[in-house]
């Protein structure tokens, strides 16, 4: 290891970059499920860890912050989470978007754009009121898309921006109650197929008073979806649904 730690101290910051990315694709990260060999606890695995361990001590010393955010969006998924994992400090805005990226599999730079969106509320003209139906479906469907990134826009050990959220799910309200007042609620219903799983749970929360059972299908699938933000409030919405008589009880009624 004095070996180690006295060469990587003799090698050019360009040097330390291009064995890093070696390192990062021979380890992997659990973000490429590729090559899974690569994760068995060998003694080459041991070393090249010993290996990493030395070279990102002097990375942080010497390499310029452009180069280590240039690695947070590289093309690799293996290099860009081992710069987020290894170099967060250097960028934590970059470094989240890196791991958020790679959680939606979506660009770093993609990721950062959309976390900014949900974090720009929309805008004040026109006014829901004013808007055409389809507007109106666009509206809803953004909110309950930045409504979903703000699981990302939380700083410190809590992604989610849990104020941010509900500021979003206010807009979500006022949408839905604007639906309701035309009675065009059904406009919404396609949207109980959106890939986005918050999207979903909003349109079957609001369309489950005009089709309860696609609406009940569709927020028992989120509940069961293992996704942790949205799967405790599925459940909570048809607990109360249940209750209201807005949809039949779940479990056979002990007659």
């Amino acid at each position: 290891s004095e070996m180690s730690a006295r060469d990587v101290a003799d090698m050019a910051v360009a040097e330390l970059v291009d064995e890093f990315r070696l390192l990062a694709d021979e380890l992997g990260t659990p973000w490429d499920s590729r090559r899974p060999e690569r994760f068995e606890r060998t003694p080459e695995r041991a070393a090249r860890i010993a290996r990493m361990n030395a070279l990102t001590p002097e990375m942080r010393r010497r390499a310029p912050a452009a180069t280590i955010s240039a690695l947070m969006l590289d093309p690799d998924v293996d290099v860009r989470m081992w710069a987020a994992m290894r170099f967060g400090e250097f960028d934590r805005e970059l470094s989240n978007a890196a791991f958020a990226g790679a959680r939606e599999k979506v660009s770093p730079r993609e990721a950062l754009a959309l976390i900014e969106h949900a974090r720009t509320p929309p805008p004040v003209l026109p006014t829901l009121a004013q808007m055409s139906d389809d507007d109106l479906v666009a509206r809803f469907s953004d909110a309950c898309l930045r409504e979903f990134w703000t699981r990302h826009c939380g700083g410190g050990r809590i992604p989610l921006d849990i104020e941010l959220r509900n500021t979003i799910d206010d807009e979500v309200d006022e949408i839905v109650a604007e639906f309701r007042r035309r009675g065009t609620c059904d406009r919404l219903l396609p949207l109980l197929d959106s890939p986005n799983i918050t999207t979903r749970a909003e349109a079957a929360r609001a369309t489950v008073r005009i089709a309860p059972e696609r609406a009940a299908k569709a927020l028992e699938a989120v509940s069961k979806s293992g996704d942790s933000w949205e799967l405790g409030r599925a459940g909570q919405s048809l607990r109360s649904y249940e209750e209201e008589g807005v949809i039949p009880p779940r479990t056979p009624s002990q007659s």
